[in-house]
């Protein structure tokens, strides 16, 4: 979805494997092939700072190394959900969601930002819930929500 009479020359999803994840990745798919638009897929590895004693260290070491996993694991979902389809490009960011959707949408070219759906935003740790006003400022795209999944 461009805006100002621009066509979108790439959309960009957030992903993460939950039913807002897969929801919001499906949604992209269907604007960007309706656009014509290339189609990037994003997961973040969140990293905690590596800071305090030698426990405290390799703990989180250890944590952020899993982060990194768990995010190249989401990817894997992603690629099997869009299995043979065209236009599309995976990649894994480390470090703040909003940080790193915002370079990944600016080296894509995003002109449309899709992401998940969350519930009740008052609910959210506050660093989840800025996501969206942070990276609605970080640059010129449309940040949209994907849609809220159906419950089964």
């Amino acid at each position: 979805m461009a805006f100002d009479g621009e066509e979108a020359t790439s959309v960009l999803v957030w992903f993460e494997d939950n039913r807002e994840g897969r929801a919001a990745l499906l949604h992209a798919y269907e604007i960007a092939d309706a656009e014509g638009a290339d189609l990037t897929v994003l997961t973040v590895a969140t990293q905690e700072r590596v800071a305090g004693c030698g426990v405290c260290m390799s703990g989180t070491v250890l944590w952020n190394h899993e982060m990194k996993k768990i995010a190249q694991e989401e990817l894997a979902v992603a690629r099997r959900m869009l299995d043979g389809a065209g236009q599309v490009s995976y990649e894994t960011a480390v470090g703040d969601p909003d940080e790193a959707i915002a370079e990944a949408a600016w080296r894509a070219g995003a002109l449309t930002v899709v992401l998940p759906w969350h519930r009740n935003r008052l609910l959210e740790p506050p660093n989840r819930r800025d996501v969206c006003e942070k990276v609605v400022r970080r640059g010129p795209w449309q940040v949209i929500a994907g849609p809220q999944p159906v419950r089964r």
